[in-house]
């Protein structure tokens, strides 16, 4: 009595397939860790250099845990420098700025989208060129201008300032994502009675809401990081933003490098709180904005 006996046998091609795909996921996952770490690692290090005692961050980098912590970096901090104030004018100008270019950039978004007239992709690919030319190209004549107008050393100048540098990428990604947004809904509206800006109010505005959230978000936090823009436009101390007062840590002959890094930390706060209240629409507005047309 004979009885055949078949084993099966994986192809060779299935294994290689199967390590090189074991190979990929140790290779991303290597690169996702070490990225993690450079991102976290410079925070965290301004954290525990912030509670450490006065000059020990500049003999000893805090590797891990400094060997005492402290609190007097951040008594000293708003004791000695005017914070409050700087954090106050960094509200005013970035709540401001933001008010100002996002009206104005979903408007534009809005006519670039929907109506069709002559030259409108050249307006469209120039509103993002202008995103090409760095901030120290633009200073002088900016500079030159404010003076013209006296527009130099105010809250109002920066604002303005902000508002010009956001508002052509913000136009960029709020149009992208009214591509996303069938004109049927619209038509349907028009149908129904609706006019051109109640159709836009009604219907497309709430469903761009994810891309206006987005957009707003960026806008306040680039806002809220810039530092070339108010160098040059303020001098007095009094209308600094908290960009130049974190400048002011730094000495001819000394660097106040645990009070800067108590600074930082403040001064990280409220936009970390905005970005993990938001981010959630900075996924899916970012997503789609600019992928389409």
């Amino acid at each position: 009595m004979s009885s055949n006996v078949t084993t099966a046998v994986r192809p060779p091609s299935v294994e290689r397939r199967g390590r090189r795909d074991v190979l990929t996921k140790v290779g991303f996952a290597f690169v996702l860790i070490t990225t993690t770490v450079a991102v976290i690692y410079p925070v965290y290090w301004m954290l525990m250099g912030s509670l450490a005692p006065e000059g020990y961050t500049m003999a000893n980098s805090p590797l891990f845990l400094p060997e005492a912590f402290s609190l007097d970096a951040y008594r000293s901090l708003f004791a000695r420098k005017p914070m409050l104030l700087w954090i106050g004018n960094t509200f005013i100008v970035t709540i401001a700025a933001t008010a100002l270019t996002l009206p104005l950039s979903i408007l534009a978004a809005y006519a670039l989208n929907r109506y069709r007239f002559r030259g409108r992709m050249p307006a469209i690919y120039f509103i993002l060129l202008t995103q090409l030319l760095p901030a120290s190209a633009l200073i002088v004549p900016m500079f030159l201008i404010f003076r013209g107008m006296g527009l130099l050393d105010s809250l109002l100048g920066i604002t303005i300032a902000y508002t010009s540098f956001t508002m052509p990428l913000a136009i960029w990604v709020l149009w992208g994502y009214l591509q996303s947004i069938p004109f049927d809904f619209e038509e349907a509206a028009l149908v129904d009675g609706a006019t051109q800006i109640g159709a836009f109010f009604r219907v497309t505005l709430p469903l761009a809401a994810p891309g206006v959230a987005a957009t707003s978000l960026f806008i306040f936090l680039e806002s809220w990081n810039h530092y070339l823009l108010a160098l040059v436009l303020t001098s007095s101390s009094s209308n600094w933003v908290i960009s130049l007062g974190l400048f002011s840590f730094i000495g001819e002959y000394v660097v106040e490098v645990e009070q800067m890094l108590a600074a930082s930390v403040v001064t990280v706060i409220p936009a970390f709180l905005l970005f993990f209240v938001m981010q959630r629409f900075l996924r899916g507005g970012l997503a789609l904005g600019g992928m389409k047309g």
